[in-house]
């Protein structure tokens, strides 16, 4: 029998007692109330003490000993961060390994922890072996920092973000809005009357009402902005990312007053209050936030000044323009009531030499004052004062007494085209088949209407969802993406189920020359209109040469001032008359 090898039997005591010391300093880091992890990083295995599964309630079979596994149960929203810390850690960028995450328990709950590591053992090339670790849990420490952050931060009433975080939110804007030159709105908003509910129902009333108040305000802006109460009955939004002219500030502050107006159901009562808005625009009214704020204050004195339940800007041109365009939403108000809103109807000519069977339908309001209005100069405030549903419902009913007689007498194919807001388009949504039968009462079919969009309608979830119904295409109702290349258009639109004409806008043929890149991108588009099944109108002739261009490259129809104008309806009707048989400029008589 062989004597027993010393350096053996040296070398199993010494494994014995490193075994024996891990077991020691786990044994007391467990103690601590820390739960141990113990990582071969090379051979992808992870052990997990009983107090680290007992935090998260698991058991032993629940868990396989790979770390993958708890990377898996880790927040989403915390995974990156960790991954980072922990490469700083085995590339010897930190001594020591520590992060804050989420873990996902057994019964589906997220708990806090902080774990602490260290790799105990590298190769020959100084790749980390093994890593061995602890995880603390911190829910509760977390629980008592995030109140204690949400008391120092926002409102206790209403929930809303205090002065604190507005400035700290407005000192962040204005950053953004030196760095990328664009603008921002702070909107002081007090309520008017409010003391006097306050006193006759109660401070329970009051603050009921204030509740109510935070937010119908919070209902009038998107996300991306913000509504504080500095306390009382003082409100502050901040309006930011602003890239317009100040009417986007103005349909906001008319939101708000408008909103604000209607009466609050408080103590079993109905009370009405109003608003007081001042308006600041930075950096036009002033270059820090100090400023910005007594700016915005001083607009506000002067809105109360002026009678109250209404919104003043701290500019006096600003204001003035604001002012110009309130008095115009007030008389586009009665517009419809003293039928001051026309159509006029511009020709759509065919390029084959064929009748004319389209026009497009323009609306014009002729202003007692200011004379005959294109809708540049309306239709926006008609969005903002909500008109805009009415006024279309007026001009499709007026166009379909038009066409009907049309038809009837001169065109029997004529149709007519109509723009539609997105509003309008939406309020349909809900009612294809309904809208459908509404032109046959007014003795017009499907077939007889074209709706004119925009691609910036088409990528409107809602509206993009009613051009494909099946309904829509069962009346017959024609659908035509408007203007493109106006703007940044994208070829996937014409790939639109429920498309049928594309119109090239005027802007696309302002560089046409024969020879020229414009050239060759128009045909190409001809092109590929026609391969999607789709009919091609050029808008915006202006000129002989341009029709000319435009039939040789193989655009199906033309529309513009220099084929025929827009006209009043008394006067298309005999222009339709006159141009029955018309050839249109460049086709060659039969």
């Amino acid at each position: 029998m062989s004597k027993p090898d010393p350096l053996q039997a040296a070398l199993a005591a010494a494994v014995h007692q490193l075994h024996a010391a891990d077991e020691v300093w786990k044994l007391a880091l467990e103690a601590s109330g820390d739960g141990v992890w113990d990582w071969y990083i090379q051979a992808g295995v992870e052990l997990y003490s009983a107090g680290f599964l007992q935090i998260y309630g698991y058991s032993p079979d629940d868990l396989e000993a790979n770390p993958a596994i708890i990377d898996s149960l880790t927040h989403p929203d915390d995974r990156e961060q960790m991954s980072r810390d922990r490469q700083a850690h085995f590339d010897g960028l930190t001594p020591v390994y520590s992060n804050e995450h989420r873990v996902r328990c057994k019964d589906g709950s997220w708990k806090w922890v902080q774990t602490r590591g260290m790799v105990i053992a590298r190769d020959e090339q100084g790749r980390p072996l093994r890593m061995v670790g602890t995880h603390t849990d911190i829910t509760e420490r977390k629980r008592v920092e995030a109140l204690t952050w949400r008391q120092a931060n926002y409102d206790a009433l209403t929930d809303l973000p205090n002065r604190r975080l507005l400035a700290e939110r407005l000192g962040n804007e204005m950053k953004k809005v030196r760095r990328e030159g664009r603008h921002l709105a702070l909107l002081a908003l007090d309520l008017d009357r409010f003391k006097e509910v306050n006193d006759r129902l109660g401070h329970d009333a009051g603050d009921e009402l204030l509740r109510q108040a935070a937010r119908r305000i919070a209902n009038c802006i998107r996300e991306v902005d913000m509504v504080a109460r500095l306390g009382g009955d003082e409100f502050i939004v901040l309006l930011a990312d602003l890239q317009g002219e100040p009417s986007s500030v103005e349909r906001v502050a008319n939101a708000l007053v408008n909103s604000l107006a209607q009466p609050f159901a408080l103590a079993d009562s109905q009370q009405t209050v109003s608003v007081s808005v001042g308006i600041a625009l930075f950096p036009a009214d002033a270059d820090d936030a100090q400023h910005l704020f007594k700016r915005a204050d001083q607009a506000l004195y002067a809105a109360k000044h002026a009678g109250r339940n209404g919104y003043r800007f701290a500019g006096r041109a600003v204001h003035e323009a604001a002012q110009a365009r309130s008095r115009l939403g007030a008389e586009l108000r009665l517009a419809l009531e003293r039928q001051e809103f026309c159509l006029h109807f511009q020709p759509v000519l065919p390029a084959d030499g064929g009748a004319c069977t389209q026009a497009e339908v323009l609306l014009r309001w002729r202003h007692p004052v200011l004379g005959l209005l294109g809708p540049g100069s309306f239709l926006a405030l008609a969005e903002s004062s909500g008109l805009i549903c009415e006024i279309g419902a007026w001009v499709l009913q007026d166009a379909a007494a038009q066409l009907k007689a049309w038809r009837r007498e001169l065109q029997p194919e004529l149709s007519l085209a109509v723009n539609l807001s997105g509003t309008q388009l939406r309020e349909w949504g809900c009612s294809v088949t309904d809208w459908a039968a509404r032109l046959l009462r007014l003795g017009v079919p499907g077939s007889g209407l074209v709706l004119d969009l925009r691609e910036a309608q088409l990528r409107d979830p809602q509206i993009r969802g009613l051009m494909q119904l099946p309904a829509l295409r069962a009346a017959g109702i024609g659908l035509a993406l408007d203007d493109f290349g106006a703007g940044d258009s994208m070829l996937h639109s014409l790939r639109h189920p429920g498309l049928s004409q594309l119109k090239f806008s005027r802007e696309l043929l302002a560089d046409l020359r024969p020879g020229s890149r414009e050239a060759d991108w128009l045909a190409a588009l001809v092109q590929l209109a026609g391969t999607c099944g789709l009919n091609t109108v050029a808008k915006g002739v202006e000129t002989a040469v341009q029709a000319r261009m435009l039939i040789s490259l193989g655009v199906g129809a033309l529309q513009g001032h220099h084929l025929a104008p827009a006209i009043p309806a008394s006067e298309f009707r005999a222009w339709l008359d006159r141009h029955k048989n018309q050839l249109p400029p460049g086709a060659a008589p039969g």
